[in-house]
């Protein structure tokens, strides 16, 4: 595991952990715009259409606690089946836009970032159009750039061209997102993460995947960057792994 974690004694500024300000680079769907239920609820609509057979509430609850193979092994779907509803889903999804809100907080975190001077960037498995769609409605403008990943699979490589495209510094990026799949991305690039409990996947699983951070509401993303507390650079392992545990343990008893 990465040594991100500090104790409270050991206070340096961000600029002495970083040299510049972090760079926080954002998933869309489950972290940005509460579409889960939404896409769950279009995929059941879709699914019939493709052979496959619509998900039960009891099943999503089920699967939210699963990788994304794991999840569609539960539920019988071949994958080239999904491959194929892919493409229409996202072309559907248009069609519920005007109805998805922002996460709760999100909008305040972003501002409180912008305003700090905190560069953030977008990037996402659903089509730019769907997002920019999404931004534009709710009047979004704290991204640097909006960045799509052509597809679901291998999104760590996905993250690595972004990363040499625009040119950031690995050890500034810090990948903000709700799967579990987010965190293997992000530890595959070196980068750190902060995974948040209000998307798709639950805190239990993400925390099984030990995620650099775990927050449970938006604000605590603006606590985290902003306070020189919060980030230290990677040099204590064994004390790491011990706090991490804890901070997991905590945040889950808080949630019950």
């Amino acid at each position: 595991m990465k040594a991100d974690m500090f104790s409270l004694a050991d206070k340096q500024s961000r600029k002495d952990v970083f040299g510049q300000k972090p760079f926080l680079l954002f998933d869309f769907d489950g972290t940005i715009a509460d579409s889960v239920h939404p896409m769950y609820e279009l995929f059941n609509q879709l699914a019939p259409k493709y052979g496959i057979n619509p998900i039960s509430q009891q099943d999503f609850s089920i699967i939210r606690s699963m990788s994304i193979p794991k999840a569609f092994k539960h539920l019988g779907i071949p994958f080239y089946k999904l491959a194929r509803a892919i493409p229409v889903a996202l072309r559907e999804y248009r069609k519920i836009i005007n109805d998805l809100e922002p996460c709760a907080g999100i909008i305040p975190m972003l501002n409180k970032l912008q305003a700090a001077g905190i560069p953030m960037a977008l990037l996402s498995s659903n089509s730019i159009e769907n997002v920019h769609l999404f931004l534009d409605k709710h009047d979004i403008q704290s991204f640097d750039w909006v960045e799509g990943t052509g597809g679901i699979l291998k999104k760590h490589t996905k993250i690595k061209h972004q990363i040499r495209k625009h040119k950031l510094d690995r050890s500034r990026v810090i990948y903000v997102g709700d799967e579990s799949r987010d965190i293997v991305a992000a530890q595959k690039c070196g980068i750190r993460i902060i995974s948040v409990s209000w998307g798709f996947h639950t805190a239990e699983h993400l925390c099984s995947f030990d995620p650099d951070f775990l927050v449970n509401r938006a604000e605590e993303i603006v606590d985290l960057v902003l306070k020189n507390d919060s980030l230290l650079p990677k040099s204590q392992p064994s004390f790491t792994r011990t706090f991490q545990t804890i901070i997991c343990a905590t945040d889950l008893f808080a949630m019950h």
